[in-house]
């Protein structure tokens, strides 16, 4: 992104209004500083160990916004918008797809930046768990405590993510339509909602969890081998029938299985791939035509919307940076 404006998270918001309701319930609302942007921000606390947020806003600069957290748990997100990066403090990056989630952890020293493109609406939903409270409700997750170790050492770590499915997507609808007011309520319809939604992302993460591991462990083989022909033939014109030849694998089951395991499809996978190479090789002494056939792209133009994609500017401007 060019002209980044560097911001604390919270500093977007003024708070217009909250509620203390009984029984340690506590919800508020803020709407994005008139300068900045515009949206709402909501946040809901049951007291029982669960709190809930949700925001739909825009910004009117590409921001950069830092988000730290002193509560240890686990974290569900939900991306109802358009896509944008997450980037944690070992620089690792989080692609955050529209229409789908993941589960997270977090320990007392979190931190991250949000990179979010001006002029473009974000609505998301995140749950809250405390880390005793998820420890129960979530009693047959697999690798759970390697999890939360991970969490302690990185302060983040990320367990899993998909697609947001039929049944997730009803209920989140409900929070994306909801009167702003009616969160400023202690709403026990509401927190069923928020209850029965953690429940079944926790079963459906296991669920797919498990999936992964009952993998035959010849069709593993076969995945990884079509991972590396991904890695290492991205300039070739790869078609999934070809990978699925190579890796000695049934077309159908590389397509289903590969998700599983890798959790993205085979294309994205190498559309991925190819732009990481790409961008490599803008810094070299390649034209935006050269790089785009060296990374298996015959159009520029094609090359060049992809590479707007991912990185917010044209590989021209990208590689101006680097001819200075």
């Amino acid at each position: 992104m060019n002209n980044i404006n560097y911001i604390n998270y919270y500093d977007l918001i003024d708070i217009v209004e909250k509620i203390n309701n009984p029984f340690s319930r506590e919800s508020f609302l803020a709407k994005v500083k008139s300068n900045l942007g515009e949206g709402n921000f909501i946040w809901y606390d049951a007291g029982s160990g669960i709190a809930t947020s949700s925001n739909n806003y825009k910004l009117k600069k590409n921001t950069c916004a830092k988000l730290s957290s002193e509560v240890a748990g686990a974290i569900l997100i939900f991306n109802l918008s358009n896509d944008f990066t997450y980037v944690f403090k070992d620089k690792r990056e989080y692609f955050f797809k529209k229409n789908t989630y993941f589960l997270g952890f977090s320990s007392d020293k979190f931190e991250v930046d949000l990179y979010l493109k001006k002029n473009t609406v974000y609505n998301t939903l995140t749950i809250g768990i405390k880390e005793e409270l998820f420890l129960k409700l979530s009693n047959k997750l697999h690798n759970l405590n390697e999890k939360m170790q991970e969490a302690k050492k990185n302060s983040y770590a990320i367990l899993e993510g998909g697609d947001i499915d039929h049944e997730q997507m009803e209920t989140l609808l409900y929070f994306k339509g909801k009167n702003l007011n009616e969160f400023l309520i202690t709403d026990l319809y509401l927190e069923s909602k928020i209850t029965s939604l953690v429940q079944y992302t926790i079963e459906k993460t296991i669920h797919n969890i498990n999936s992964k591991l009952n993998l035959d462990k010849n069709i593993i083989r076969s995945l990884k081998k079509a991972k590396e022909i991904i890695l290492t033939q991205y300039a070739s014109s790869l078609s999934i029938k070809e990978i699925a030849y190579k890796s000695a694998i049934n077309e159908c089951y590389l397509k289903k299985d590969f998700k599983i395991y890798y959790k993205m499809t085979i294309y994205e996978m190498l559309q991925k791939h190819r732009m990481k190479i790409a961008k490599e090789l803008l810094k070299e002494d390649f034209s935006v035509k050269e790089v785009a056939l060296k990374v298996g792209y015959k159009h520029t133009g094609n090359f060049s919307k992809l590479f707007f994609k991912y990185f917010d500017l044209t590989p021209s401007v990208y590689k101006k940076q680097f001819n200075k």
